[in-house]
């Protein structure tokens, strides 16, 4: 009875002594395409599978111009009807950026382990030591009444 995939066959190593296996190159070649296309789907899924609501509020509760902390996000409405989210981890040390204030006409998200500040409408750094503007999430999704950050 012939088998499309064959069994590798142990060999002598008349040198060493040690026994070795073979196997044909077609089935290392599609063993090798089965790992590839596995690895691909896997990436994919947890990809798809990772976007979940992180945080939710009230349209009103964030006000025209300004921000909210809510959970480990910070939800801003810099125009009418415009909402972005930003990670409360500070891009600098990986600090909690815990404080939402008013500063120079603008309104900034301070973290207070080495006082980054940031501007919450663009998520740019104002005041450093942080180089790096706050993590954006990867979408905020608006319906009548709530504002929902998805990451």
């Amino acid at each position: 009875m012939s088998s499309q995939f064959s069994n590798p066959q142990p060999t002598s190593d008349s040198a060493t002594g040690a026994g070795q296996f073979s196997c044909s190159r077609r089935s290392l070649l599609r063993g090798a395409a089965l790992a590839t296309a596995a690895t691909a789907a896997g990436a994919l899924l947890a990809a798809c599978a990772g976007e979940e609501t992180v945080a939710k509020a009230a349209k009103t509760d964030i006000p025209v111009g300004g921000a909210k902390i809510i959970d480990n996000w910070i939800i801003a409405q810099p125009e009418k009807d415009k909402f972005m989210a930003y990670s409360t981890e500070c891009p600098h040390a990986r600090g909690r950026i815990d404080e939402i204030a008013e500063q120079e006409g603008m309104t900034v998200a301070i973290c207070p382990k080495h006082g980054s500040v940031f501007d919450t409408a663009t998520g740019d750094v104002v005041e450093g030591p942080s180089r790096d503007p706050m993590a954006l999430a990867r979408d905020v999704q608006v319906n009548e009444d709530a504002v929902e950050v998805i990451n």
